[in-house]
């Protein structure tokens, strides 16, 4: 699809990676973008294409509200997220984990349910997940099967929205330089590569992306041995 003139809706736009995907899609030509979060206040944006909407993927009202004010969006970018850098034991109750799939799992699927039916041949969905999706780190391991979960969700999105010519895109990159990602040790991807990748993939035909040298390498390492790179991630945490 072609970014110039498009109408995007991006979720998470408060910052890091969202308020650089909003940012960008302004300098490439965006007719209008929806920059959505939780609070408004949060958002600092002076472009008139740009249209504030408060959301919070995990309230369905809010959904369906802005669902039906972005009725022309043409690309949906999921990007908000969630880390609460827990284990799969070693925690003292769920919350965390269920916060984490809320958001990173039950989110997405509730913005594709809300906003596809309205979107026209051509349009795009973007994903935004992790290479945590397809291998654990032992010590986020909440987060890496909400993220496994939302890939999953996004192969049979795309299964089923494809015969209407709607795309469905899980982004799959290495650690990124946001707050999210504050604890995790460098090497790191800077934001503005990250939404690079992605818009410019946006003229292809994948359905994953993967960003980065980690990202690529751990790919490559599940082909050739899963169980090794497995081994490898989990001596590593």
């Amino acid at each position: 699809m072609s970014i110039n003139e498009s109408v995007a809706f991006v979720t998470g736009a408060n910052g890091g990676l969202g308020e650089c995907f909003v940012r960008t899609l302004l300098a490439r030509g965006a007719a209008k973008v929806y920059a959505a979060a939780r609070r408004i206040d949060a958002l600092n944006y002076d472009d008139p294409r740009v249209c504030v909407v408060e959301l919070d993927v995990t309230n369905p009202a809010q959904i369906a509200r802005a669902a039906a004010l972005a009725r022309d969006t043409t690309l949906l970018v999921n990007n908000a997220g969630l880390n609460r850098l827990e284990p799969a034991l070693a925690c003292s109750d769920m919350q965390a984990a269920r916060a984490e799939m809320e958001v990173n799992y039950f989110g997405p699927l509730m913005m594709i349910r809300a906003f596809s039916p309205a979107m026209e041949a051509g349009s795009t969905i973007v994903n935004v997940l992790s290479i945590l999706a397809r291998v654990t780190l032992p010590s986020m391991a909440t987060l890496c099967a909400s993220k496994a979960a939302a890939l999953r969700m996004a192969e049979g999105a795309h299964a089923e929205l494809a015969p209407r010519g709607v795309r469905v895109i899980s982004v799959l990159p290495g650690a990124i330089d946001t707050a999210m990602s504050r604890d995790f040790p460098p090497p790191k991807l800077a934001p503005a590569d990250v939404v690079e990748a992605v818009l410019n993939a946006l003229g292809g035909e994948a359905s994953e992306i993967y960003v980065g040298d980690m990202a690529a390498q751990v790919a490559a390492g599940l082909a050739t041995d899963r169980q090794a790179t497995q081994r490898y991630l989990a001596s590593a945490a």
